[in-house]
């Protein structure tokens, strides 16, 4: 038995109502997560959620994640004010072993799309273990637009080098 590890840990600057509004999600994922009655939910998030189910007004926000019964970012944040530009925050999303590439880039996408037409956020990761089973290691990395997300794993990489299918 071996325990393996997903870890990432970045930072961007987005606008404060982005970084409130990237606060609120987290919250309500971990409200979900640990079967809390959530606070209510602003305006400002259901729009940027908007029910992907009628009746359902959250499950525009539960579909980014991969189980709709586990919406968890797998990761920590914290948000700090600029002290050059008082418009502006910095958001740091850290985690050690259960790091969520794809949730992540969907909740930076969904709340920070006027910072997005700025520059685009990207991130990476490592996957491990505490053996050394074949296939166990590896990463890959991420990069937000405002209308697309583009992930790729190293594995893909490394298979691309080796068929010579380098661009």
């Amino acid at each position: 038995m071996a325990d393996h590890f997903i870890q990432g840990s970045f930072a961007f600057t987005c606008s404060i109502a982005e970084a409130a509004l990237i606060e609120e999600a987290w919250q309500l994922a971990a409200d979900l997560m640990g079967d809390f009655e959530p606070a209510p939910v602003s305006d400002d998030l259901l729009a940027v959620f908007p029910p992907t189910i009628g009746d359902k007004p959250l499950s525009g926000f539960i579909a980014i994640f991969d189980d709709a019964n586990f919406p968890d970012f797998g990761a920590e944040i914290r948000v700090e004010n600029s002290i050059e530009d008082p418009k502006t925050c910095t958001v740091a999303i850290f985690g050690a072993t259960d790091f969520q590439p794809w949730p992540i880039a969907g909740l930076i996408q969904r709340c920070c799309q006027l910072s997005l037409t700025v520059a685009p956020v990207g991130f990476d990761w490592s996957f491990t273990c505490t053996k050394p089973y074949l296939d166990s290691f590896g990463g890959g990395w991420c990069a937000v637009f405002p209308d697309r997300i583009e992930i790729e794993f190293t594995r893909e990489a490394l298979s691309k080098a080796l068929n010579g299918d380098i661009s």
